[in-house]
């Protein structure tokens, strides 16, 4: 069979450059070829053990991509043939294409720590069936060890919490969320975690994983400390698989991931890769990265959608920006772009402009929450560098303005006079703006005004 643009995997990645391609290339055939007939919400998955009721309610829904016209096939590429532009699948058939985007994804990574092959050691694998089959067991445990303090890790955290008797989060660095988050901003949300009832553990790494009769009976610490675990998640990370990439010839980064252009395409002629299985260059320092994030994937997946046949769109961003975003119900969390210790390690003069305020006003209103904000810039051109903030259910969409700040090079003076509005049930008051008053405070170290 012959199809103009083929797609391997259809998760975020995926799903969003088909959506790309076909709206923009209406008159060409799209197929997405993926192993599983329903795939789940990634970042939804730690929900499925806690808040939602069923884990239907975080599957993907495909039908609006099928009424744009683009289909599905349920099977597994076994191989790529770059040279004959043809795909070998697991069924012996073959499929042949114009122009094919490769968004293979990623697969937790495990790290080589005796005893990880035991019963009841968990990943956080995207694939349904598997987080189908370790609900009960994790929902029925009495000790649970999470290792890894990410977004994942405290995510699950807060969920298991809620219907099991003990969870331990363990973290190597010195907070959590310690590659988004400098550690002054954290300390709130390392609170409210245990507050629900999860036991922290930072500057703490895992020497052995312990076993009885080959299940999980606890964990030994560096230190020679053991804590009690029926159940352990390693929630460290993930890895691109690149594997069908490899097995082509096209070529692989320093991290693992598919080398791409600006407009995602592979070394191979008509061939493209995109999400979590490509080796993200940073926005600012150009270096490459492990950057994986849903939101990052489908942005340059549109990218490489739009511009398949001809470069109809031109990438104006030269470089994947970081912005996270997670909450833990009384606490929400949003980070962008460079953190001060990244900024700092990677050479920059820097400023850092902070607020600390209410997000409703009055601030006796009900459900209001301490916001604070925290930005870096660049001392010399007042560029921002990065972003954080802590507070209430707005901190999601406020730090989607400053990653559009950072890429748009915004300085501290613009975000300190910017224009925006607020209303007492929605934000901070008028002259209390956060990203206003923080990047005010960045100026001030700057300007100096005479008598």
């Amino acid at each position: 069979m012959k199809y103009d643009i083929v797609i391997i995997g259809g998760n975020p990645a995926g799903g969003a450059a088909a959506v790309a391609a076909k709206k923009l290339h209406k008159n060409k055939s799209v197929l997405i070829i993926r192993k599983e007939p329903q795939s789940l919400i990634p970042c939804g998955i730690p929900y499925v053990f806690g808040t939602l009721k069923n884990i239907d309610d975080n599957i993907k829904n495909i039908e609006p991509a099928k009424k744009l016209g683009i289909e599905f096939l349920i099977d597994e590429v076994l191989a790529i043939n770059s040279e004959n532009k043809c795909l070998t699948l697991k069924n012996n058939n073959e499929i042949t294409f114009d122009k094919l985007i490769i968004a293979t994804g990623s697969t937790p990574f495990s790290p080589p720590i005796k005893g990880n092959d035991l019963d009841g050691v968990y990943t956080i694998k995207k694939q349904i069936e598997y987080i189908k089959s370790i609900i009960q067991p994790l929902k029925n445990a009495e000790n649970i060890v999470i290792v890894g303090a990410g977004f994942i890790g405290l995510e699950m955290s807060d969920e298991l919490v809620k219907v099991c008797k003990k969870v331990t989060l363990i973290e190597s660095m010195g907070s959590v969320l310690p590659l988004a988050f400098d550690s002054d901003m954290t300390i709130p949300v390392a609170e409210v975690l245990s507050k629900h009832g999860v036991q922290i553990r930072t500057n703490t790494m895992v020497d052995e994983i312990l076993g009885d009769n080959g299940k999980v009976s606890g964990v030994k610490l560096k230190n020679g400390e053991v804590i009690k675990a029926d159940k352990v998640i390693l929630a460290i990370g993930y890895k691109p698989n690149t594997h069908l990439a490899q097995n082509s010839g096209i070529d692989i980064g320093i991290y693992g991931g598919i080398v791409s252009d600006e407009y995602l395409r592979t070394n191979k002629p008509d061939i493209f890769a995109v999400g979590d299985c490509v080796e993200h260059r940073d926005f600012f320092t150009r270096k490459q990265s492990k950057l994986m994030l849903a939101s990052t994937a489908a942005s340059e997946a549109r990218i490489a959608g739009m511009n398949l046949f001809d470069l109809r769109v031109i990438r104006q961003t030269k470089g994947s920006i970081a912005i996270f975003s997670s909450s833990l119900h009384e606490i929400s969390m949003g980070a962008a772009g460079l953190t001060e210790k990244q900024a700092l390690d990677e050479g920059f003069d820097i400023i850092v402009g902070q607020s600390k305020g209410f997000d409703h006003h009055p601030a006796k209103l009900e459900n209001t929450s301490v916001q604070k904000v925290k930005m870096i810039f660049s001392k010399s051109s007042g560029v921002i560098l990065g972003a954080q903030i802590t507070g209430g259910p707005s901190t999601g969409e406020m730090i989607n303005i400053l990653g559009l700040a950072i890429q748009k090079y915004m300085t501290a003076p613009e975000l300190a006079t910017m224009q925006y509005g607020t209303q007492p049930m929605l934000t901070a008051g008028p002259g209390d703006y956060p990203i206003v008053i923080a990047a005010m405070n960045a100026v001030a170290q700057t300007c100096h005004v005479s008598e």
